[in-house]
C-alpha cells in the first residue's frame, strides 16, 4: 500500500502514576503539577518571545534513527532568565509532516501560529535547539481578554495528580489564569535570585471560555476533520500484533510484560466486537513515536529520551501513547467514514519507578493503567473526568466505573472492561448496533405512552420498539428511523400498564434488547361509582380495581368486601371468606406532596392491580407474576396530584 499521508495522534497518559496512590484514584491522562517556581529553577532560559516562523518537517538525527519535528523560530522580546544566544532561538517539539506526506501529530504539544506572543520555560533539546521544560507544563501563550494580556497553557483534558501525606489526590486538568506582564516580570526577580510573592494570579478558567480563547490550538483535538479512528483489520478476521520493549519497565513487576498482555486480552474478551491484539513478545527497537515502522511497541523507560527528565521531587511528564493514522484518506464503516489506524506505540517515561511504590495492588494497577492507554489507541476517548467535557467530576456511576474514565481507580481491578467502554467499543468495531440505553416510558394521553432512550450506535439503519401488556409477550408495535431518541406509541387501550423494550437495527443485524421500561395511560376523567367490583377510596377520588389469573389459565375480576372505610379497602379473589388483599389510598400531600398508594396481599397467583386519579386520569398499574409471593407494596410517590 501507497502511504501518501500518515498523521500522528499521542494521547498523553499516566502509566505509572499510581505509584503514589492509597485513598484516590489516578488519571490515565495525567501529569504531576511542576510549580512556577520549580519551572523558574529547573530552566536554563526563559523569554519573552514572538513567533516568527514555523517549519513541520524538521527531522532530527537522534541515537539510531531520526526525529520528525516542528520547529518555532522565536524572536526574543525580553529574556527572563539565563542568557540567550541571539535575538533568534530555535524551539522544537515532537510532531510535524515530512516532504512525503507522512505525518506526525502529537496530543498534549503546544502549538503556535506566526505572530503568537509567549512565555516559554526552555532547555536544551541535546541537537542545537530548544524545547519547552516540561513539554505542555512549560509553554504560555498570551491571550487578550478585555484590556488585560493572560498568560495560559491549556491542561483542560489532561489531570492532575497531587502529593497528599496520604498518597495522591486527582483532579481534572485545569489551571490558573496569570497576569502576563505581571508574571513576566515575577519570572524575571525570581531567576534573578529574588523570592519575590505571586502576584500575578488571578483564577481559574473555565473550559469554555478557555477554548474560545485557543480556537484551533486546544490541545486533544482529534485533527482538522474531527473524524473518529479506528482499526479496519479486524473487519475481515485480522489481527494486531503488539511488541514490548526488551528492557521493562522499572518498578513493575516482571517488567510489565505480564501486565501488558492481560489488558490485551481484556479488550480481546468483549464479545460483540471482532478486536484481536495480540502479543508478539519483545523487541529492541526503539522507534516508538519517532519513526513511523509498524511494529505497535510499548517502549518502558524512555530510550531514546523524546521526553523530558521527570523528577519524583517537582514532578513532569509521565508517558506518550496513541495511534498512527492514515489522512487524508478515509473508509466506510457503518456508514460513517473513519481514518484507519495503522500502527500504535505507547511510551513510558524514565524515572518513575517512585509511582509504585505505594500502590495497592501494582500488578493490578498497570494492568488498568495498561488497559485504558490501549482503549486509546483503538480509538476511545475518555468516559468522564475531562474538565470540558459533559461529566467533569464522573459524577454518572456508569461513567465513573468505566476503564476509560480519566481517572485510574486503583481498586485491585485490573483492565476490567464497564459497560460504558463495551458500549463505546462497540460503536467503533460491532457490525451490529450498540444497544439503546435509559429506556423511559411517559404517559401522554389514554392511548398514547412516549418513549425515551439514548442512541448508543452510530450504525443503526432504525430501531424496533416492542410493547406488552403486563404479563403478556412483547410484540413488535412500530419502529423509529435511525438516530432517533424518542417515539410516541399510539393506538393503546385506556387506563393499561405495559412494558416497552427497543432494538437498534442495522444492516447485519439487530442489537440485544434494551432495558425494560413500563408506564400505565391515562383513564378517562369521570367519577368513581363503586360497585362489587370497584373500590372508591379517599372521598371517591381513587378508582381500584383488581384483575387476577391462576396456572390453569382462570381468570377473574376481585371482589371487594364491605367495610366502613373511605381509604382503605378489601378485596377476595375465590372465595368471600378468604380475603386476599387490602388497599390504601393515602393523602401525602403534606408530607412530600403526593398521594400514597399501600397494598398487601396474602396470595403468590398473577394480579394486576390498577388506580385511578379519577381528577387527572393519571394510573398506576402494580403487576404480581404468577408464583410469586406478593411483596409488601409502600410507594409513597404514586401520584404526583396534589392537591
Amino acid at each position: 500500500m501507497s502511504i501518501q499521508s500518515i498523521s500522528r495522534r499521542v494521547l498523553l497518559a499516566s502509566l505509572l502514576a499510581i505509584a503514589l496512590m492509597r485513598t484516590g484514584p489516578l488519571a490515565a491522562t495525567s501529569y504531576v503539577q511542576v510549580s512556577d517556581e520549580a519551572l523558574v529553577d529547573g530552566s536554563p532560559l526563559a523569554v519573552v518571545a514572538r513567533v516568527t516562523a514555523v517549519d513541520r518537517s524538521v527531522v532530527v538525527p537522534v541515537r539510531g534513527g531520526s526525529i520528525l519535528t516542528t520547529e518555532y523560530t522565536l524572536e526574543v522580546e525580553e529574556p527572563l532568565k539565563g542568557e540567550a544566544p541571539g535575538r533568534v532561538l530555535r524551539m522544537r517539539l515532537p510532531g510535524g509532516v515530512t516532504p512525503e506526506g507522512i505525518g506526525l501529530r502529537i496530543y498534549g504539544m503546544p502549538s503556535f501560529r506566526p505572530g503568537d506572543r509567549t512565555l516559554v520555560f526552555l532547555e536544551p533539546d541535546g541537537h542545537g535547539a530548544w524545547r519547552p521544560s516540561h513539554l505542555l507544563l512549560g509553554a504560555f501563550r498570551e491571550v487578550r481578554a478585555g484590556e488585560r494580556s493572560l498568560a495560559v497553557r491549556n491542561l483542560h483534558e489532561a489531570t492532575e495528580v497531587r502529593k497528599t501525606p496520604a498518597g495522591v489526590e486527582t483532579a481534572p486538568g485545569n489551571d490558573r489564569l496569570r497576569d502576563f506582564d505581571a508574571f513576566a516580570r515575577w519570572v524575571a526577580a525570581r531567576g534573578a535570585g529574588a523570592r519575590p510573592e505571586a502576584d500575578y494570579l488571578i483564577g481559574y478558567m473555565d473550559s469554555q471560555l478557555l477554548r474560545q480563547a485557543l480556537g484551533k490550538f486546544t490541545l486533544f483535538e482529534d485533527g482538522d476533520d474531527h473524524l473518529n479512528l479506528r482499526w479496519f483489520d479486524f473487519d475481515t478476521a485480522g489481527n494486531i500484533l503488539w511488541k514490548a520493549y526488551s528492557t521493562g519497565q522499572q518498578g513493575v513487576p516482571g517488567g510489565g510484560y505480564g501486565q501488558f498482555q492481560a489488558a490485551l486480552q481484556a479488550w480481546n474478551n468483549e464479545p460483540l466486537t471482532p478486536i484481536d491484539y495480540r502479543y508478539d513478545g519483545k523487541t529492541s527497537s526503539t522507534n516508538g513515536l519517532e519513526t513511523y515502522d509498524t511494529v505497535n511497541t510499548i517502549l518502558f523507560n524512555d530510550p531514546t529520551n523524546i521526553l523530558p527528565a521527570f523528577s519524583c521531587a517537582s514532578g513532569g511528564i509521565l508517558a506518550l501513547g496513541g495511534p498512527w493514522y492514515q489522512a487524508p484518506q478515509t473508509a466506510d464503516f457503518g456508514g460513517k467514514p473513519f481514518h484507519k489506524i495503522l500502527n500504535a506505540d505507547i511510551v513510558i517515561n524514565n524515572g518513575i519507578a517512585c509511582f509504585f511504590d505505594r500502590s495497592p495492588d501494582t500488578v493490578k494497577a498497570a494492568q488498568e493503567l495498561f488497559g485504558h492507554e490501549l482503549g486509546h489507541t483503538l480509538g476511545l476517548g475518555h468516559s468522564c473526568g475531562d474538565a470540558d467535557g459533559p461529566d467533569p467530576s464522573c459524577l454518572n456511576p456508569v461513567f465513573d466505573d468505566a476503564l476509560m474514565r480519566a481517572f485510574i481507580h486503583d481498586d485491585q481491578r485490573g483492565a476490567r472492561l464497564a459497560p460504558d467502554d463495551r458500549a463505546g467499543i462497540q460503536v467503533l468495531y460491532s457490525q451490529i448496533p450498540a444497544v439503546p440505553a435509559n429506556l423511559k416510558a411517559t404517559p401522554q394521553s389514554t392511548t398514547e405512552i412516549r418513549l425515551t432512550w439514548d442512541d448508543a450506535s452510530e450504525s443503526e439503519t432504525g430501531f424496533r420498539i416492542e410493547a406488552k401488556t403486563l404479563g403478556g409477550t412483547y410484540a413488535e408495535v412500530a419502529t423509529a428511523p435511525a438516530n432517533s431518541t424518542s417515539f410516541v406509541v399510539g393506538n393503546l387501550l385506556p387506563a393499561t400498564g405495559y412494558s416497552f423494550r427497543i432494538e437498534a437495527v442495522g444492516e447485519t443485524g439487530a442489537s440485544i434488547p434494551s432495558n425494560e421500561a413500563t408506564a400505565a395511560t391515562l383513564a378517562p376523567v369521570a367519577p368513581c361509582v363503586a360497585d362489587s367490583h370497584t373500590l372508591c377510596l379517599n372521598n371517591n377520588r381513587f378508582k381500584v380495581s383488581v384483575e387476577w389469573k391462576i396456572s390453569s389459565g382462570q381468570t377473574g375480576v376481585a371482589t371487594h368486601v364491605a367495610v366502613p372505610s373511605t381509604e382503605s379497602g378489601l378485596l377476595w379473589f375465590f372465595e368471600e371468606n378468604n380475603w386476599e388483599m387490602m388497599v390504601k389510598a393515602l393523602n401525602g400531600c403534606a408530607v412530600n406532596e403526593h398521594y400514597w398508594v399501600f397494598f398487601s396481599a396474602l396470595t403468590d397467583v398473577q394480579y394486576t392491580l390498577t388506580v385511578v386519579d379519577t381528577q387527572t386520569g393519571q394510573t398506576q398499574v402494580y403487576f404480581n407474576p404468577l408464583g410469586r409471593p406478593s411483596p409488601l407494596v409502600t410507594d409513597t410517590s404514586a401520584f404526583a396530584t396534589c392537591p
